[in-house]
């Protein structure tokens, strides 16, 4: 597969679930990757999209990685019949195992405080 299909900037909205779950979005040059967590993922991803596409996301570090084309978004876990609090926990879960999961370190600024690097 070529791995262009899969930078966020040129992916569809109808690849992504309207399910809640836990997605990352992943820089390709240094493997670091933001962990979020939503009630539909589709309207999050696209939410995401639309920010980066029009240079106001909040995150810096995901603007850059998105403007020279190396961030790719990919959906961690579906969890069907979850609400946000059980949401929000997983995603801490995730967040406080980052440095095993995700050895090259996370994006998540106000959440990295939680990761022990």
């Amino acid at each position: 597969m070529n791995w262009k299909r899969k930078l966020l900037k040129y992916t569809q909205d109808n690849e992504f679930p309207k399910q809640p779950g836990i997605y990352i979005l992943e820089n390709r040059s240094n493997s670091k990757v933001y962990i979020g967590y939503t009630m539909n993922i589709k309207a999050r991803i696209a939410s995401h999209r639309s920010l980066l596409l029009n240079n106001k996301h909040y995150n810096r570090e995901l603007q850059f990685a998105f403007n020279r084309e190396l961030l790719i978004a990919n959906v961690l876990a579906i969890i069907p019949h979850a609400n946000s609090t059980l949401l929000k926990d997983f995603e801490r879960i995730l967040i406080k195992s980052a440095p095993q999961l995700f050895p090259s370190g996370i994006i998540n600024k106000q959440l990295s405080r939680h990761a022990k690097y």
